[in-house]
């Protein structure tokens, strides 16, 4: 995996995918494409819209773009915050489309996620574009610059899918912040 760290933003990617920024005022967009057609994009608003008028803007986009899209809620949260999150699949020339929308604010902006495979590629691109999800951290700017400069991966998780351990303290009776590793079968008896 490659990993892509700017503008307070740190997620993995797959090597060999191709990835692209493009930036607009203060917000900005980063784009990983596969060597097919499933892409994962993150964009950043800075003028914190509501999450609600984000979804609808994408939701709108599909519906103008598409003859034929289903739309279901889903409850996967960003970062444990009240998060809007949808799942459409639409139709385009005669295959199916998948799409994941996520957006929530944060203090100071609006976070928005998509990812979109067809179905074809989603045993294979699915849990890839599902990693990079999970692997999403940014920094909240909390912590002032000498503490940025002390810990420079004190990164929030948002999507919450992948513990962020930390490595600088010793684990607990041999076990990894209080998860045990595989048992030999003489220890389970």
């Amino acid at each position: 995996m490659a990993v892509y760290e700017e503008h307070g933003v740190r997620f993995e990617y797959p090597d060999g995918w191709e990835i692209s920024h493009e930036h607009q005022d203060e917000d900005f967009t980063v784009t990983v494409e596969s060597e097919g057609t499933a892409f994962w994009m993150l964009s950043v608003l800075s003028g914190r819209p509501a999450a609600e008028e984000v979804i609808d803007a994408a939701l709108g986009s599909f519906e103008t773009e598409y003859d034929s899209v289903d739309v279901c809620e889903n409850k996967e949260q960003i970062c444990m915050l009240p998060t809007v999150a949808v799942e459409v699949d639409f139709y385009e020339l005669e295959m199916v489309n998948h799409a994941s929308l996520r957006a929530c604010e944060t203090d100071d902006t609006t976070i928005f996620v998509l990812l979109q495979m067809s179905d074809t590629e989603r045993e294979s691109a699915g849990p890839l574009l599902k990693a990079i999800s999970d692997s999403l951290m940014w920094d909240s700017g909390d912590d002032d610059e000498l503490n940025a400069e002390l810990d420079p991966f004190a990164f929030k998780n948002l999507f919450g899918g992948m513990d962020v351990i930390d490595v600088t303290t010793e684990p607990e009776n041999g076990t990894l912040d209080g998860i045990e590793g595989p048992r030999s079968s003489e220890e389970e008896s």
